[in-house]
């Protein structure tokens, strides 16, 4: 779609720790709720370091409905996820130019909705690509809501498993096939593939399974039964997938999962920006709060519109 803001679809599991924590708080009746204790801190911002580089989770804060809205109250969290970078200028001084770095915020316009736990961050190449984001969004809400509540989280790349599927026909040999799984997840998904996870996770207590399947001469058979159930778990944002396969005419290549994640696409004349421009007086910071508040609205309207499906 031309002219359009694309938003990467993940989806966060919430696994609770076997292990009891006598200070943990008990789990709210919409569990998804919790990572809001992540998204902020102090009612502040939230920044923390990974890799050597500071991440922030800027101003999120619940989006209400309207009388004329199709969603609840307390449901979407909007916000941006933030990364520092450094910039280097240059100064002139006499008889020189001096350089000089100065810190640059690239962030991206981010929408939770904390009952079905999918999270939609936009794209901006200067962020990185999804696989490194799904690391960072895991690492930075993990660790407040292990502390406050005892469980851990998995942040995930929600995809299509047809994707999946036509790599595997279009293949002439198929070279090996690795599959990542998050246990079951509080929030209910594909049954099948739960129940055995879970029957795993009884004996294991594992947090994730990892299965590699290889057959170096390219001749991997990959049966619909019982992959087709671990793929439908996967594409639901709890794991991810990847193959090395062939073509009838191209060279061996590895396919992802996360090269693959479902985007949302909102057109950009119906999704204005929500940058704050910083107003002047007390008259005029209160015309912007207004109009963010309306901008806001305007764009959880439009990502439930558009993700009726995930909610059907």
């Amino acid at each position: 779609m031309a002219n359009c803001t694309e938003y990467m679809t993940f989806r966060y599991s919430i696994i609770k720790e076997s292990q009891m924590h006598m200070y943990a708080k008990v789990l709210p009746e919409i569990k998804g709720t919790i990572i809001y204790s992540a998204l902020q801190f102090n009612e502040g911002d939230r920044e923390f370091q990974r890799y050597g580089v500071n991440y922030s989770f800027i101003g999120f804060h619940y989006v209400q409905p309207k009388y004329y809205s199709k969603f609840d109250k307390n449901r979407y969290l909007v916000g941006k996820f933030a990364k520092l970078r450094k910039m280097q200028t240059g100064v002139r001084v006499p008889g020189n130019i001096v350089p000089q770095k100065q810190d640059d915020w690239v962030g991206s316009t981010t929408v939770v909705d904390t009952l079905t736990q999918h999270i939609f961050v936009e794209k901006n190449w200067k962020f990185g690509k999804a696989d490194i984001i799904e690391k960072i969004l895991s690492y930075g809400i993990s660790r407040p809501i292990l502390d406050e509540y005892n469980c851990k989280v998995f942040v995930k790349g929600k995809t299509d498993e047809s994707v999946f599927w036509e790599i595997v026909r279009s293949s002439t040999n198929i070279y090996n096939l690795y599959l990542k799984m998050v246990s079951p997840n509080i929030l209910e998904t594909n049954l099948k593939a739960r129940e055995a996870l879970k029957h795993l996770q009884d004996v294991f207590k594992q947090d994730e399974i990892d299965i590699t399947l290889k057959n170096d001469s390219g001749e991997l058979e990959i049966p619909t039964k019982p992959v087709a159930d671990y793929i439908d778990y996967i594409a639901e944002g709890e794991g991810s997938w990847k193959i090395t396969s062939k073509g009838y005419d191209g060279p061996k290549r590895t396919h992802s999962s996360l090269d693959n994640i479902q985007i949302l696409e909102i057109p950009e004349s119906e999704s204005p920006e929500i940058d704050i421009p910083i107003p002047k007086d007390e008259e005029e910071a209160q015309k912007v709060r207004k109009q963010q508040g309306e901008r806001e609205l305007s764009l959880i309207e439009l990502v439930h519109l558009k993700c009726r499906e995930f909610y059907e």
